[in-house]
């Protein structure tokens, strides 16, 4: 497995620059350990909201469930098929862990349709060392 670190938040919430150009999701460090924020990128996507859920990479133990899918939750539309960011303006804790005892996770973008018709599915999983607080 191939496992990404957070990038850094810089001075006056500036966020470290990354090229993107495919669906993807960023995880940011954020004020202290365990605490995080995100960006996530995507296509062509109807109304809707995502969400994280986080899994310890070796137990595969989901992380701060309630929590976390509470605190990422952000709405999202694109109705064209370019790259668009969205960035959460909440930060999110993972309670697993110690500071300074870092560890694998998957992190998996979810997706809530508008539509309560639809179904909710999976957009992406993508591997973060990262730290509990």
């Amino acid at each position: 497995m191939q496992f990404s670190m957070p990038l850094k938040i810089l001075q006056e919430s500036q966020k470290q620059l990354v090229e993107v150009s495919a669906p993807n999701v960023l995880i940011y460090d954020y004020l202290q350990p365990g605490s995080y924020k995100y960006d996530v990128f995507l296509n062509k996507i109807e109304d809707g909201k995502v969400y994280l859920k986080i899994y310890d990479a070796n137990t595969n133990r989901i992380l701060s469930e309630k929590e976390i899918k509470k605190a990422s939750m952000m709405k999202v539309v694109n109705p064209n098929n370019e790259l668009k960011e969205f960035s959460s303006d909440k930060n999110f804790s993972v309670q697993e862990g110690e500071w300074g005892d870092y560890y694998g996770s998957r992190i998996e973008v979810w997706f809530q349709p508008d539509d309560s018709g639809k179904p909710e599915r999976k957009l992406m999983t993508k591997n973060y060392i990262i730290q509990g607080n």
